[in-house]
């Protein structure tokens, strides 16, 4: 049976790319001259948090599916349907890094707990990419 994952917007990969972009403005603020390249660096520093943190909140909810067999990962974004013939996992213990690869073009996924409807949905899907990777290893 295939099972498609429901993935959304994280709420802690949004923390934490607004405390990087904190992190940098106040590296800015001590160790910059007052002036106008200050003033310059946190404007474009405030500008990449307000536009990266809406394309966060902005994303859409992806369906993935992935081929109990290992041939193939069904990526769904809006509706319309991708399909990665490779990919890789970096597994840690927070967190998995899944990159999907075509023909065309790559993506890359970070799969955290707060994507996922439930931490049971999280969990089985990190079983089933360890599978996976077994399978191509061997």
């Amino acid at each position: 049976m295939q099972k498609y994952y429901e993935i959304q917007p994280s709420k802690s990969q949004l923390v934490c790319l607004l405390a990087g972009h904190g992190l940098v403005a106040v590296v800015i603020i001590f160790y910059l001259q007052p002036g106008l390249l200050q003033l310059a660096s946190l404007a474009l520093v405030l500008l990449l948090a307000v536009t990266e943190s809406r394309y966060l909140i902005r994303q859409e909810i992806i369906k993935l599916r992935l081929d109990p067999k290992g041939e193939a990962v069904e990526f769904e974004q809006g509706g319309q349907p991708y399909f990665y013939s490779k990919n890789k996992v970096y597994q840690t213990r927070w967190f998995a890094i899944l990159k999907l690869v075509n023909e065309h073009k790559s993506r890359t996924l970070i799969l955290n707990p707060d994507r996922f409807k439930s931490i049971q949905s999280y969990r089985q899907m990190r079983y089933l990419l360890r599978k996976m990777e077994q399978r191509d290893v061997a």
